[in-house]
């Protein structure tokens, strides 16, 4: 087997152990049920907030330490801090051993950004990545699915008893945490040491040494100091060139900024619609049934088939791509902002699964318009940039919708502000084509009027 496929599998595999976590779409109904015992306000106060703060904590640290351990022990932490979380909140889990535990699982979403980057840093030929990746997300999707549909028929099973579903998340993370300490250790390449290492064998730190061997050994020091201090500012004044070139782009700055704020909706919608369901079905008169699980299997697979198709399909995305954000957009938030009138689950997980399955079509497009338009050093630096963005956001909109409330919004009325950001973001957008149209009309109209004009000579 090539080295590259063998790499692939791997994570493939160990995301695929991840993101199998049957507790998940029945997470609100076990915190509000008789094991937790918390109430539907703190859970969608206290324990959502902590995970979202746990995420952007967690991707500063994973920035800044990922490319210095090289992968691997980020990975495991990782892997550690989640399965420990889940650990505390089985049995009759305090207060504390819950918010603990919340601030841990939040953790758990940089685990699929690290081991992407392990992925490539690992295979050496790059015109592999786009089928790596390919086997990893499918692999990750296919977790969901498995856990989704394992969790609904515990829970069916069980007559709707969600004892047993955190300990079958212990036990694949546990399985991952062992596979994942099974991952052959990244080879460190550093130009940096190269730099220090032609430096000291360079005639200027060697010449004397034998008559003057305490000064030049200062002397080097001082010289190794310099250069490294150079170095680093070489670095960094590299990446700000790379950062500003590639936000220069307005290919690359439009779409980032739709994917900063539309990532940073989507990532709201996740962690509120079981709230939004615990909610529905206790409404008098609702004698609705859960099929959390089930809903969440046909969303991820609905998404995982658009996301291929969309991937197939050959169009002049350049030309298009506005519309087509702007039209994904707009019926993104029409969905989301309906599920604020409905009383009925069956209406609102079918809402979910078209959003599910357009919102996966669109951000293939995105990513590949932003990739396009980048040089091969600058990819996951925006990437990144993009993603801890789309964090800050959410952290901003979790303190204005759920820790204080500032505009006393209903649960329901979570989804009514959301929709309206996607709405928002594909007006926006609707606009950017009417200029772009406009611009173009008055520049074939000028173009037309100097033909004439040529003409008339």
């Amino acid at each position: 087997m090539k080295k590259w496929k063998k790499t692939t599998y791997m994570v493939a595999i160990y995301l695929f152990l991840l993101e199998f976590r049957p507790l998940e779409p029945f997470m609100t109904a076990y915190l509000t049920g008789p094991d937790a015992n918390l109430s539907l306000n703190e859970v969608a106060t206290t324990i959502e907030y902590l995970k979202t703060y746990a995420s952007l904590l967690t991707s500063v640290l994973m920035f800044m330490t990922a490319d210095y351990f090289l992968y691997k022990p980020n990975i495991i932490l990782l892997t550690v801090c989640p399965c420990v979380s889940y650990f505390l909140m089985t049995g009759a889990p305090s207060d504390t051993q819950l918010r603990v535990s919340a601030f841990g699982i939040g953790t758990i979403y940089s685990g699929n950004m690290i081991a992407f980057c392990y992925l490539y840093a690992k295979i050496e030929d790059v015109e592999q990545y786009q089928m790596a990746t390919g086997i990893v997300t499918a692999a990750s999707q296919l977790g969901k699915v498995v856990g989704d549909f394992s969790a609904q028929i515990i829970v069916s099973a069980t007559g709707g008893i969600y004892t047993i579903l955190p300990y079958c998340n212990i036990f694949s993370l546990l399985l991952a945490l062992i596979w994942a300490y099974l991952f052959p250790s990244v080879e460190q390449k550093n130009d940096r040491l190269k730099s220090k290492e032609s430096c000291e064998n360079s005639s200027l730190l060697i010449y004397g040494v034998e008559n003057e061997t305490k000064n030049i050994e200062v002397y080097r020091n001082t010289i190794k100091i310099d250069k490294e201090y150079k170095t680093e500012i070489f670095l960094s004044k590299e990446i700000w060139m790379n950062f500003k070139s590639s936000y220069s782009n307005p290919i690359v700055l439009k779409k980032s900024l739709w994917y900063i704020v539309g990532m940073a909706a989507y990532i709201l919608v996740l962690s509120n619609i079981n709230i939004l369901y615990s909610y529905v079905i206790k409404i008098p008169g609702n004698h609705d049934v859960l099929s959390n699980g089930l809903a969440e299997s046909i969303v991820t697979l609905s998404g995982a088939a658009g996301a291929y198709l969309i991937g197939k399909v050959h169009y002049d995305w350049a030309r298009y791509g506005d519309m087509f954000t702007a039209f994904c957009s707009i019926v993104m938030g029409t969905l989301m902002m309906s599920c604020y009138f409905y009383h009925k689950l069956i209406f609102i997980y079918l809402a979910y699964i078209l959003f599910g399955l357009i919102c996966q079509m669109h951000f293939v497009i995105i990513y590949a318009d932003i990739a396009k338009q980048l040089k091969k050093q600058c990819y996951s630096l925006v990437i990144e940039f993009n993603y801890f963005g789309s964090l800050i956001v959410v952290t901003i909109l979790t303190l204005i919708l759920i820790q204080y409330n500032i505009m006393y919004i209903t649960i329901p009325g979570r989804f009514l502000f959301i929709g309206g950001l996607f709405s928002m973001l594909g007006i926006i957008f609707l606009f950017i084509c009417i200029y772009d149209i406009k611009k173009k009309i008055k520049h074939y109209n000028d173009y037309s009027k100097w033909f004439i004009l040529l003409l008339t000579f």
